[in-house]
């Protein structure tokens, strides 16, 4: 016998296919966080985006016309920074945007000693010159941090290299295993449902990629559901379709609400 579904108390949500593309909100996004709300669900954006603030993930979402506190965006940087507050006496070799640099001066080690080498969204500095130079401090004892390790990214133009892509060359070239705070790591959803006050079972995870969405949500043991836009669509579906830990796949975000239904549950889980 099928064991009664467990309400949905909460969703994390995807950003980039999932909500939007092309900075473009998704058909029916803006209305199915309104749904969602209405009826009681609480609402988190779990996103990898390694190249721009939550600030400004924001005010990127409030201009395609999606509103969304600063507070419930949980990006890698979030979780970087909270590593890096608890270890006050180490400074890090920074390969990040600019935009990032800036938000993670405090820690940076400048000419001196860098305890880490923290990698994100690097097509701004990621030529040899500064992929050497964060070699070189590998070699020196530093320590690689990634903010998240995904592979490549559905750009507006293509598919386009991802942050992993640098990481896994460092590590190559270094020996070295980078500790990652983006998805799947299973202490990025931890922190995301530890804010929830939710167990794993009671938040259904939503996403268009299932190497980092449905492999971080089988990671805590929490319910996913994958959208055919974005990352997934690329692909026709085909790495999406019968992945372990997927309870459901619909054509968009605008589905959501129906798939819930009047119980506020996935049927069958």
């Amino acid at each position: 016998m099928t064991p009664p579904a467990v309400p949905v108390r909460a969703v994390l949500l995807d950003v980039d296919g999932t909500l939007v593309s092309a900075g473009a909100a998704i058909p029916g996004a803006a209305a199915t966080l309104g749904r969602l709300r209405e009826r009681g669900i609480q609402i988190r954006l779990l996103t990898n985006i390694d190249s721009r603030t939550p600030e400004t993930v924001c005010r990127e979402l409030d201009t395609a016309g999606i509103e969304v506190p600063v507070e419930a965006v949980f990006t890698p940087v979030v979780a970087a920074l909270r590593f890096l507050g608890q270890h006050p006496a180490e400074r890090c070799h920074l390969l990040l945007s600019a935009e990032l640099a800036a938000r993670f001066a405090a820690h940076d080690a400048g000419t001196g000693a860098a305890g880490y080498v923290l990698v994100g969204d690097c097509r701004e500095v990621g030529g040899y010159a500064q992929l050497d130079a964060a070699f070189r401090r590998l070699m020196e004892g530093a320590r690689l941090l990634a903010l998240q390790r995904g592979r490549w990214w559905q750009a507006a133009d293509g598919p386009s290299l991802d942050t992993g892509a640098f990481v896994a060359l460092l590590e190559h070239a270094s020996g070295q295993t980078a500790r990652s705070f983006g998805k799947p790591s299973a202490g990025f959803f931890e922190m995301a449902l530890a804010d929830l006050g939710c167990a794993p079972a009671e938040v259904l995870v939503v996403g268009d990629d299932p190497e980092t969405d449905a492999a971080g949500a089988g990671a805590v043991g929490a319910p996913c559901v994958l959208v055919r836009t974005g990352k997934f669509g690329s692909r026709g579906g085909a790495a999406g379709e019968g992945h372990p830990g997927v309870a459901a796949v619909i054509d968009s975000i605008a589905d959501l609400p129906t798939l819930l239904g009047p119980g506020l549950a996935i049927p069958g889980l």
